[in-house]
C-alpha cells in the first residue's frame, strides 16, 4: 500500500471515530502529519463526495459522508435495475433481474451490453436511448421479452446518472407488467363474449333493451376500472357499500393491509389509516359521490398484524346503478422511501455545487485582479499578449461556471405566464447592446414557459453582438400558423452560414464556450417549444421559436 493510500485510510478511521466531526489542526495532532498535508486529503475527499464540510463560526468541521450504497439501494427496489457506465458495460445489476432473466451475476457484470446475454432483448432504438440517457436525456418505452418458452411484458425507463466520481452513466428500470397485460387481454375476452351475448339477447327480445344498456354501462365501468389499474402493480381490490357502510376486501388487499377479514365496517378501516390522513380521504369520497370527481390518493395506515406503517396509493370509481364504491390499493412505501433518498441526494449534490462554484468563482476574481496588476506592471509586448490571453481564458472559465448554474436550474421552477416584452427588457436592463436599436413588436403577448425565459432573450441577443458584426437593429415579433404562433427573432448583422445552421445549437459548438444556444435549447424545451435559424447568410440572423396551441395569450 503507497504512503497515500496509508495516510488516507488513516484519515477515514480516525473520522469515523469522531462522527461529530474534526478541524484540520485536530487530524493534524491526533495523525502527527503536517497540518498542509491533513488539508489536502480533506479537501480531497470532500471534492470526490467520501467526506463533507460544515463551518462553525471560523473552524471548518470535515466529517464523513452518510450514504446508502448502491448496491443497498438496488436490493431495496422491487423492479428490475440494471446500471451502465458512460460506455455502456454494465456495472450493476439487482436480484430481481438476474432471477427474471435466468442469469448469473459473474456471466453479465462487466461486459457491454451489445455484447452480454441480454443483448437480444434490447433494440438499437434502446441503444440509441441509452447513448442520448449519458447526455441527459430520459425516455420510456414497452419492452416485450420471450425468456425460454415465457413471454414477459416490461414498462421500460431509461435514465441518466451521475456517479460518486463525477462521471455520467446511464440505468435501465423495467417494471414487469405481465399479469396486468393477461389480465387485460382476459377481461377484453369477457367484454367481447359479453357483448355478443348481450346483441344476440337484444334481437330476441325487445323488452329487455333497458337492462342490455346498464349492463353495457356497467362492463364501461368495470374498463374504466382495469385502466385504472394498469397504473399499480401489486394491488389489491375493494368495495365500499355506503347503504351498510362496510368494505369488503379481496385476498390481495386483505394481504397487503394486514387484515384478519374480507369485511369490516368503514369505522373500523379508518382506525387504522393515520390520523392526518382521514379528512384527505372523507372529502375524496365525498367528491366522488357528489361530483363524480376521480378519487385518486396517497395515505398512510398502520398494519394490525405488525404495527408498521405503510404508505397506499388508492384509486376508486362509482357505480351509481347499484351505490356501490370499488377502486384499487397499492402498497408504494418501498417507491416513496427511494424517492426519499434520490430528493436528499440531490440536494446535497445541488449544495456542493452551489459550494464549488462560488469558490471558484471567488478564485477567478482574484485571478484576474492579479492579471490585471501584471498588465499595467509589464512594459514587455509579448508579456502584455500573454497576459491578454490568460485573461480571456479566465473569462472563459466564469462563463462555463455560470452555464452550470443555469444548466442546473432548468425546470426547478414550474412554468409560469410571462410577458415577453417585459421579460425582454428585464432580460438586457445591464446588457451593453453596443448602440444596436431594440424593437419588439410582441404587444400583450405572453407565453408559458420556465422562468429561465430570460436567458434565452439574453442569449439570442449576446450572440447577435459577439457573432453578427456590426449589428445596429434588433428585433423581437411574432406570426400566426396553423399550427400555433411563432416568436420571431432578427438582427441585421452578417447572419449565420448554411454550414453552421445545423451546429449551432450543439453543446460545445462556437468560439467561446459553445454554452449559449445549446442553454437556449434546453430551457424552450422544457415547456414544448422549438427554435431553428432561418436567416439567410449576409442578410441577418434570424431565429423562430414554435410555440403550441395552449402555451400561449393575448392578454
Amino acid at each position: 500500500m503507497s504512503q497515500k493510500e496509508s495516510e488516507l485510510d488513516r484519515i477515514i478511521t480516525i473520522l469515523r471515530s469522531y462522527p461529530k466531526g474534526l478541524t484540520i489542526d485536530e487530524v493534524s495532532r491526533l495523525l502527527s502529519i503536517s497540518r498542509a498535508t491533513a488539508a489536502k486529503y480533506l479537501n480531497n475527499m470532500v471534492v470526490s463526495g467520501q467526506a463533507e464540510l460544515r463551518e462553525l463560526g471560523r473552524a471548518k468541521l470535515f466529517y464523513l459522508t452518510q450514504r446508502l450504497p448502491l448496491t443497498n439501494l438496488l436490493s431495496l427496489a422491487s423492479d428490475l435495475i440494471m446500471i451502465l457506465d458512460n460506455e455502456l458495460f454494465i456495472r450493476e445489476v439487482n436480484e430481481p433481474f438476474l432471477d427474471v432473466f435466468h442469469l448469473g451475476r459473474e456471466k453479465i457484470k462487466g461486459l457491454k451490453i451489445e455484447h452480454s446475454l441480454v443483448a437480444s432483448y434490447f433494440s438499437e432504438e434502446h441503444l440509441t436511448a441509452l447513448k442520448l440517457a449519458i447526455d441527459g436525456n430520459a425516455s420510456n418505452f414497452e419492452l416485450l421479452a420471450e425468456i425460454g418458452d415465457e413471454k414477459r411484458y416490461f414498462r421500460m425507463k431509461v435514465i441518466p446518472l451521475v456517479f460518486d466520481g463525477g462521471g455520467h452513466g446511464a440505468g435501465i428500470l423495467l417494471e414487469d407488467i405481465t399479469a396486468m397485460m393477461e389480465y387485460q387481454q382476459e377481461l377484453e375476452e369477457r367484454v367481447r363474449l359479453r357483448t355478443a351475448a348481450l346483441v344476440k339477447t337484444n334481437d330476441a327480445l325487445q323488452k329487455e333493451i333497458e337492462e342490455h344498456k346498464k349492463a353495457e354501462e356497467a362492463l364501461f365501468k368495470n374498463e374504466a376500472r382495469l385502466t385504472r389499474a394498469e397504473e399499480v402493480a401489486n394491488f389489491g381490490n375493494w368495495e365500499y357499500r355506503p347503504n351498510t357502510r362496510r368494505v369488503i376486501f379481496s385476498d390481495g388487499a386483505q394481504t397487503l393491509l394486514g387484515l384478519g377479514e374480507h369485511e369490516y365496517p368503514i369505522s373500523r378501516f379508518d382506525s387504522l389509516i393515520m390520523e392526518e390522513f382521514l379528512p384527505l380521504r372523507e372529502a375524496a369520497l365525498r367528491e366522488l359521490v357528489a361530483e363524480n370527481k376521480p378519487y385518486n390518493i396517497e395515505y398512510k395506515i398502520r398494519r394490525p398484524t405488525d404495527d408498521s406503517i405503510i404508505t397506499i396509493h388508492s384509486i376508486a370509481e362509482y357505480d351509481r346503478i347499484n351505490n356501490i364504491i370499488f377502486g384499487v390499493i397499492h402498497d408504494i412505501s418501498e417507491r416513496k422511501q427511494a424517492e426519499d433518498t434520490v430528493r436528499k441526494a440531490t440536494k446535497q449534490i445541488m449544495l456542493l455545487n452551489s459550494v464549488t462554484r462560488h469558490d471558484i468563482l471567488n478564485q477567478l476574481n482574484a485571478l484576474s485582479l492579479f492579471l490585471g496588476y501584471m498588465k499595467k506592471q509589464s512594459v514587455d509586448d509579448k508579456m502584455r499578449e500573454l497576459v491578454l490571453q490568460e485573461e480571456q481564458i479566465a473569462d472563459t472559465i466564469r462563463r462555463q461556471i455560470t452555464f452550470t448554474r443555469d444548466y442546473q436550474n432548468i425546470g426547478l421552477q414550474p412554468p409560469r405566464w410571462t410577458n415577453v416584452e417585459v421579460m425582454v427588457n428585464k432580460a438586457l436592463i445591464t446588457t451593453d447592446r453596443e448602440g444596436a436599436k431594440l424593437v419588439i413588436n410582441t404587444g400583450t403577448l405572453e407565453l408559458f414557459t420556465d422562468l429561465l425565459i430570460e436567458k434565452v432573450y439574453l442569449n439570442l441577443v449576446d450572440n447577435s453582438l459577439r457573432h453578427g458584426g456590426k449589428v445596429t437593429t434588433i428585433t423581437f415579433g411574432y406570426q400566426k400558423d396553423g399550427s400555433g404562433l411563432t416568436l420571431v427573432y432578427e438582427d441585421n448583422g452578417k447572419g449565420i452560414s448554411d454550414e453552421d445552421k445545423s451546429q449551432i445549437f450543439d453543446r460545445g459548438f462556437g468560439k467561446n464556450t459553445g454554452y449559449g444556444l445549446f442553454l437556449v435549447k434546453e430551457i424552450l424545451s422544457i415547456t414544448g417549444f422549438t427554435i431553428q435559424e432561418c436567416g439567410v447568410y449576409g442578410k441577418g440572423a434570424r431565429f423562430e421559436i414554435s410555440i403550441p396551441d395552449g402555451s400561449y395569450r393575448f392578454v
